[in-house]
């Protein structure tokens, strides 16, 4: 969705809610100044060099989306700069591959790699040797996110390193502790206080601990159904030293230049070794995500007009299934709201043995679960099961995955699942916009 798409009364609006925070809505203005500095704006001949000298511009389809990629990136980066005060640290949302309009302005979209529309991804930076309290709520759980869940990692802002990139490990390899809300302990009303730390002081309820340096916290919401609500969440710190200054525009301008070249370049290479390489039309895992709380399959797709992808899944007892298709750098093509491109739990329609039948393609194929790839005919695709229960067979989750002809795809489809005329499918995708902004909160 582009800015112009936003009525005056959409951008107006001011909300209530978890993620309608005071320092979010600061973060977002002062990104916008930064970005609009013409320092970064002259930076940008560099970052689409740097994007065109990687593997995934050669691919088909990947030098089209490479400016909406560094879009992406700079946003992405913008907020968590931002965001990066260890003596006083806020917590972001930094990543949503469709933009927002509240509070008198349109926040672009902003992204990293393979973000799922389906995750509230918040977060901010620590220093592994102090100490601080996250005090959050959860919601009723009949309203409350499938999935609720703190990582830790090592790295910055702009700096993530990337310990191991193989067919076994779709996450980092750096992670340094991963606590599910479903193991803290809240109070009746859903609150609850969580101490991060290198260690814990007397009577602390709730703990993660970190190592000494640079460390990212990771907050994650994954909704099964758009009408879920986010959890509450802010952060201090609690071992005595007294917040800094917070960093002028020129500060916040001189940081985005150093790091935004390296982190273009770490993110458009993270792509082409991620899973071990991708193969075109092919699928690697399910494998297991760092922490144990799911599991994640993905491959490339290569696709003419004619063609599409057949992927059927079991749930394996999972609350939370989805699949989503990316382009080569690991972006939604384009936003979430225009297209089905990504169908969670809620938005699927089940075979009649209560497995799931994906269908990508660059054309409709008529089936309510169309994987639509956004007009690219060469990108990525990521299949998800979060919330597994234990002992879950994890052989038994992909139970088959296949390239066809468009044609032969109804044959494929079981008939318990809808087919879609032209109307059907736009009701079905003005539905998902009204779902997905539901996030914003209660409009004021």
């Amino acid at each position: 969705m582009s800015d112009g798409d936003f009525s005056a009364a959409e951008i107006a609006r001011r909300y209530t809610g978890p993620l309608a925070t005071p320092m979010q809505i600061r973060a977002e203005q002062q990104a916008h100044a930064a970005l609009a500095d013409p320092r970064i704006r002259a930076l940008r001949p560099r970052l689409e060099q740097i994007a065109r000298s990687r593997p995934a511009a050669a691919l088909r389809d990947g030098d089209a989306q490479i400016g909406r990629t560094i879009d992406l990136y700079s946003v992405a980066l913008a907020m968590r700069v931002w965001s990066a005060d260890y003596t006083c640290p806020c917590i972001i949302w930094r990543v949503d591959n469709t933009p927002h309009a509240w509070f008198g302005h349109v926040h672009p979209a902003m992204g990293t790699a393979g973000d799922n529309p389906d995750h509230l991804y918040r977060g901010c930076f620590l220093d592994g040797e102090a100490t601080y309290r996250l005090s959050g709520r959860l919601p009723p759980p009949e309203r409350r996110s499938i999935q609720v869940s703190f990582e830790i990692f090592r790295g910055g802002p702009g700096r993530s390193p990337i310990a191991a990139q193989t067919a076994a490990t779709p996450d980092m390899g750096n992670q340094v502790a991963f606590l599910d809300a479903a193991n803290i302990d809240s109070d009746p009303d859903g609150s609850f206080d969580l101490v991060i730390g290198p260690a814990a002081p007397p009577g602390t309820r709730n703990f993660m601990k970190t190592v000494p340096g640079p460390m990212t916290l990771a907050f994650r919401d994954v909704q099964s159904d758009w009408a879920q609500e986010p959890t509450a969440g802010e952060i201090t710190r609690i071992d005595g030293v007294p917040p800094g200054p917070e960093r002028g525009h020129d500060q916040f301008v001189e940081q985005m230049l150093e790091e935004l070249p390296g982190y273009v370049e770490t993110w458009s290479d993270f792509n082409t070794r991620w899973l071990g390489g991708l193969t075109e039309n092919a699928i690697v895992g399910p494998a297991p995500r760092d922490g144990g709380w799911g599991y994640l399959a993905a491959g490339r797709f290569n696709l003419d007009d004619d063609e599409a992808l057949v992927v059927t899944i079991t749930d394996g007892g999972a609350p939370y299934i989805g699949m989503q298709v990316t382009n080569h750098w690991m972006m939604m093509p384009r936003d979430t709201c225009g297209g089905t491109l990504s169908l969670n739990t809620a938005q699927v329609a089940r075979n009649g043995d209560g497995s799931v039948t994906y269908v990508l393609a660059v054309k409709d194929p008529g089936v309510a679960n169309w994987i639509d790839t956004g007009g690219l005919h060469g990108g990525a695709f990521l299949v998800r099961w979060q919330a597994v229960p234990p002992g879950a067979d994890a052989s038994r989750l992909l139970r088959s995955f296949a390239q066809v002809k468009l044609g032969e795809v109804d044959a494929l489809v079981d008939p318990a699942v809808p087919r879609l005329d032209a109307d059907a499918r736009r009701r079905q995708i003005a539905q998902r916009r009204r779902d997905y902004y539901l996030r914003l909160g209660k409009p004021l």
